[in-house]
């Protein structure tokens, strides 16, 4: 008995945590239909329009667009140059295309084709990402699908000019490499420890992030830049060598650039002037600490940017590494977010209708880092943009009308865990992986958004609730537990609540109010139902 008293005490809160959760996904999916029936056949809604038509441009403004719309180049004695690229005129593609070179008191240095620029400018490592070819962790999912029928495996080919006389397959699981010859047998792994015999020597690479890939000069087989949570590794299948190029000890690698890293054929895509640079590969650690690594001489420098920088808007930092010295451009704007901005989205609106609409500086800077690691700033260029010419009218929500439609019979916890977890966290859910990335994508579209009409249909629904559970009531801590509820599930909550509190309804014979079948006092006046008078098949029970 004592055991069935502890699992009554267990079933209740289980029965209504389940039917809660069915009725959530149930709802959501709902919603997902609706939205994705609109995107369908209607065409999403701007979220601003232009209240007067186009106007001329005055001079000065298209002065100002144009420096705007150049690129900021520099030269290796720190030269900053405008570099603007002309619209070319509809239909005429196949004129070449013409650049403006300006310097920084807006005097034409050189107008004509690209391909005749006399300059030459410094040349900056970019990130690895997917939209420079890369493999990422996304790509890599994208391979591991649910069934077999169309799971595949990540193979490195290794090539004597045009046959394959090796595959090396990527274990996930364990995470290091399997290779195999032409007949299908095994001929070792590399892992972290480099190429072994054995399985049981081989030690994992360490959890997978990214990698590019490249064919050296020398070679039909390609060369791995490897990055996984906290090292990069340079792996060469053909020679079966790995090597350690970074480890962070302390913090997990967020981003990483290269230029000049890889060994192309001159003339070839991604080719760089090795006699001008330097091979460079550039990491950032979630410490904010900027990790370079360079060639030719070996060289290692760690760069920490001043904390007040941090606080500035569209902080971009690229390094570059040439055959003299080591530079570092910066951009920056002039922004003054609130450091809450994206919790209030009222607060968030008016930050981004201001910061649209009013002219707002931006600096690009150049500087040398020295051999201590230190910046010796070089140049710095200061322009205005200036603010949107037409009026924006910005919504009070920008998606579409069914998301917004929908959202109002969201529960309003949505909104609560949006705002009180945190975008932080949110934005690390969405690196976690598919499920959690479109959970929390679906998460941003269905909330309410503090909306008053969900707020009033909560309180329709409570006021149902009450009306309906009233006569029900068997304790007041159950019943201001349901208020609750649907309160804080909204149109789940509601349908929770019906589908656990189904009970019929009869007149008290003593008071003449309704009251529930589910306890035997009635809840108005205390008087317990009357006991059936006998009838005639009674009898068989009294004898």
């Amino acid at each position: 008995m004592r055991l069935k008293n502890k699992l009554k005490y267990i079933a209740t809160p289980a029965e209504i945590f389940t039917t809660a959760l069915i009725l959530l996904l149930a709802l959501l999916i709902v919603q997902g239909i609706i939205i994705a029936t609109e995107d369908i056949f209607t065409e999403t809604k701007r979220r601003r329009e232009a209240t007067k038509p186009e106007e001329k441009l005055t001079p000065e403004e298209e002065r100002l667009n144009r420096i705007r719309y150049s690129e900021k180049e520099f030269l290796p004695d720190g030269t900053i140059h405008l570099v603007y690229r002309p619209e070319r005129a509809p239909g005429r593609v196949d004129e070449p295309e013409i650049m403006q070179i300006y310097d920084v008191n807006d005097n034409l240095l050189w107008e004509g084709p690209r391909t005749r620029n006399p300059y030459r400018y410094l040349t900056w490592a970019w990130q690895l990402n997917s939209y420079r070819r890369d493999f990422t962790q996304q790509s890599m999912r994208q391979l591991q699908m649910i069934t077999p029928e169309f799971s595949r495996t990540l193979e490195i080919p290794v090539q004597s000019e045009e046959k394959t006389n090796q595959i090396w397959r990527y274990n996930l699981a364990k995470d290091y490499f399997i290779g195999y010859d032409t007949d299908g047998k095994k001929i070792g792994y590399i892992g972290s420890t480099g190429f072994t015999n054995s399985i049981i020597e081989t030690k994992s690479l360490g959890k997978f992030r990214s990698f590019t890939a490249w064919c050296p000069q020398v070679s039909f087989s390609p060369t791995l830049l490897w990055r996984t949570q906290r090292c990069i590794y340079q792996i060469d299948f053909e020679k079966q060598k790995v090597e350690l190029l970074f480890e962070s000890a302390n913090s997990d690698i967020e981003t990483m650039s290269q230029h000049a890293w890889k060994d192309i054929t001159p003339g070839k895509e991604g080719s760089t002037d090795y006699e001008k640079y330097r091979p460079l590969l550039h990491f950032i650690t979630k410490d904010s600490k900027h990790h370079l690594i360079m060639r030719e001489p070996k060289q290692r420098l760690i760069v920490t940017i001043p904390k007040d920088w941090e606080s500035w808007m569209g902080n971009q930092y690229r390094f570059t590494a040439t055959r003299q010295a080591i530079f570092m451009c910066r951009y920056w704007i002039e922004s003054s977010r609130p450091p809450d901005y994206r919790k209030s989205p009222k607060l968030f609106h008016q930050w981004w209708h201001n910061f649209r609409s009013l002219p707002r500086k931006r600096w690009v800077e150049l500087y040398r880092v020295n051999s201590q690691s230190n910046l010796e700033l070089l140049n710095r260029y200061t322009w205005t943009e200036p603010g949107l010419s037409e009026t924006v009218v910005e919504a009070r929500d920008f998606r579409t009308p069914a998301t917004r439609y929908v959202s109002k019979f969201s529960p309003p916890l949505y909104d609560w865990a949006w705002h009180f977890v945190g975008i932080r966290f949110w934005t690390q859910v969405y690196q976690r992986s598919d499920f959690a990335y479109e959970f929390a994508r679906m998460l941003a579209e269905v909330r309410p958004s503090e909306s008053i009409i969900n707020w009033l249909l909560s309180a329709m629904m409570i006021g149902f609730t009450f009306w309906h559970g009233w006569p029900r009531r068997t304790s007041w801590l159950k019943f201001l537990f349901w208020l609750a509820f649907v309160g804080i599930f909204n149109l789940a909550g509601l349908l929770t609540y019906l589908a656990l509190n189904h009970v019929t309804v009869i007149k008290c014979p003593a008071c003449g109010r309704s009251r529930g079948l589910i306890k035997v006092n009635c809840i108005r006046c205390g008087v317990e139902l009357p006991t059936p008078k006998r009838g005639k098949l009674d009898l068989i029970f009294n004898s």
